[in-house]
């Protein structure tokens, strides 16, 4: 890979500026901000010239000053060598068509976190502007809990994770994207196989909708005195449904495991102890490694305020509006094309579904990033997508 001279950042939420704070020192290359949406671009600009600086606190210390910030891919994109998507699943499809046209030759785009599918939507673009020499890649999850403290200044961590996968397209750079990645995030990066495989390894998809669903099931409309703890306010019939979903999943890695490298398909509690490690007081049960993990301490669940003092669950957050239809719905697609049965997934999917007034696996299937929509109608056409034959 070329040396990084610069990079784009695209997005203006918690994820972004925490990557805008720690990437221009780990990297010592100029970093740019893409950020289209609404007044995102000036309120940046306005907060680090307040500030001098965007800065990261807590578990990550670190500030850092990007060299343009702007809402046009014009301003920003030629001349990256990386450029980095993270904004919500359901915004990639259109940063992806904004930018395709000012990507340089041979330059590396991703995401951080892919979700479900990313490959689907970013092959079916890039092959639309003719450039396959563009390569792809994808993190498996965020590499860290982070919550902006002051817009466009300060940034809080939370948490870091000890590890994270990431996987590419062509897979056999995989170790060029690798390294870049490492040291841009100043932590070790492992890999996937195939971005079909992290696209199965996305353990959001477990979490979100799977905690959202142990909390909120039996709700029956009445406000909420408080925000229950998302990740510490698990039970233990919560923790099943999570260790059903992760059954679920790994029932499909053992049907495709003799075609594809699925290795990076961990279930859950192993993806938990090789995240966070010694973050975990009591890596016991599934249900202790979650309530006792320091990175997750105090992270509430969303609400939204109904009165001054109560409030009612959110479910149009990311929890639900992104971890479902670019994330569960596609592995259960993925296993319906297998012929697997996924009866936990479906059973969230479809609690999920009616919460948000959608049928992801029905008539709004199209609104969900499924390999279905994407011309891979059946397994042989997945996986002949996964191994690059197309």
């Amino acid at each position: 890979m070329v040396p990084i001279t610069k990079i784009t950042v695209c997005g203006g939420g918690n994820g972004a500026q925490t990557l805008v704070a720690i990437a221009e020192g780990n990297l010592g290359c100029a970093v740019d901000v893409y950020a289209p949406f609404a007044d995102e671009a000036g309120r940046l600009r306005t907060g680090i010239d307040a500030h001098g600086g965007l800065e990261a606190q807590g578990a990550i210390q670190a500030r850092g000053l990007p060299r343009r910030i702007s809402a046009d891919p014009g301003d920003v994109i030629p001349g990256s060598q990386l450029v980095v998507l993270i904004v919500p699943a359901f915004a990639h499809e259109p940063i992806l068509r904004q930018i395709a046209p000012f990507l340089d030759e041979r330059a590396w785009v991703g995401a951080i976190p892919a979700r479900g599918g990313f490959d689907f939507c970013a092959v079916r673009i890039l092959e639309e502007h003719r450039r396959d020499d563009v390569g792809l890649f994808g993190l498996q999850t965020l590499p860290w809990a982070c919550r902006i403290k002051e817009y466009g200044q300060v940034v809080h961590v939370l948490g870091v994770k000890r590890t994270v996968d990431a996987a590419s397209r062509p897979a056999d750079r995989i170790g060029a994207i690798t390294s870049v990645l490492a040291r841009m995030l100043g932590m070790h990066v492992g890999t996937a196989a195939t971005l079909l495989a992290l696209t199965l390894a996305n353990t959001g998809q477990l979490i979100h909708p799977g905690i959202m669903y142990s909390l909120f099931v039996r709700w029956d409309g009445t406000p909420l005195d408080a925000a229950p703890l998302f990740y510490q306010g698990l039970d233990e019939e919560g923790a099943r449904v999570l260790a059903g979903l992760s059954a679920d999943l790994q029932a499909v890695r053992a049907r495709l495991a003799a075609v594809l490298d699925l290795a990076s398909v961990r279930p859950l509690l192993d993806w938990l102890l090789r995240a966070y490690g010694e973050s975990i007081a009591d890596s016991s049960s599934l249900r202790s490694a979650f309530v006792t993990n320091r990175a997750y301490a105090g992270l509430k669940a969303p609400v939204r305020q109904a009165a001054p003092d109560r409030c009612v669950p959110d479910f149009s957050a990311r929890y639900l509006a992104e971890d479902v239809p670019f994330g569960l719905a596609v592995s259960r697609s993925i296993a319906a094309l297998a012929e697997v049965e996924t009866p936990t997934v479906d059973r969230v999917v479809a609690w999920a579904g009616e919460r948000l007034g959608k049928d992801y696996l029905g008539r709004d299937a199209s609104l969900a990033r499924i390999p279905q929509n994407y011309g891979l109608t059946d397994l042989e056409q997945l996986l002949a997508f996964a191994a690059e034959e197309r």
